[in-house]
């Protein structure tokens, strides 16, 4: 491919985000909902893999259109905090929350978890208890999302 023809087509692409894409403001929809979690941790330095009892969290916030948890990675943080606590010099963790509103669906999620891992032997399978960890809900802290790049002052003219 020439190299002036990139050259146009990268162009093309900016003039377009720059000036056709369309600027709105999007304002999440959420609610309070209780759910089941189950956290899975992997030590980097060791073969362990550390799985949280399923219980459930109740007064998290998810989004209405697609029933998604709202700031999924701060209970990721929490499950890698705890382990960092406890288990010190274990290595850094890489931590995974797993969410539902069903009761079955995490059962399965569970089970599935628990033999994917206990069936090899490269894995030490950890169980971490109830008592030793549960999730709490985070507050949730709503923001302004910008589609694209922020809008003009004829843009905004145009708009009242």
């Amino acid at each position: 491919m020439n190299i002036y023809l990139q050259k146009t087509i990268v162009c093309l692409s900016l003039l377009f985000l720059v000036f056709v894409a369309p600027v709105e403001a999007k304002k999440v929809k959420v609610k309070q909902k209780d759910l089941y979690m189950i956290g899975v941790a992997f030590s980097m330095r060791d073969s362990a893999v550390f799985i949280t009892d399923m219980h459930l969290v109740k007064g998290l916030t998810v989004e209405k259109k697609n029933k998604f948890l709202m700031d999924r990675q701060l209970y990721s943080l929490q499950l890698r905090r705890y382990l960092e606590e406890s288990n010190k010099g274990s290595g850094p963790y890489v931590p995974a929350v797993f969410f539902s509103k069903s009761r079955k669906k995490m059962e399965r999620k569970y089970l599935s978890l628990h033999k994917r891992y206990s069936q090899g032997k490269e894995f030490r399978i950890v169980l971490v208890d109830q008592s030793q960890f549960r999730f709490h809900p985070e507050e949730y802290i709503e923001q302004t999302l910008y589609e694209g790049v922020e809008p003009t002052k004829k843009q905004l003219k145009k708009k009242k």
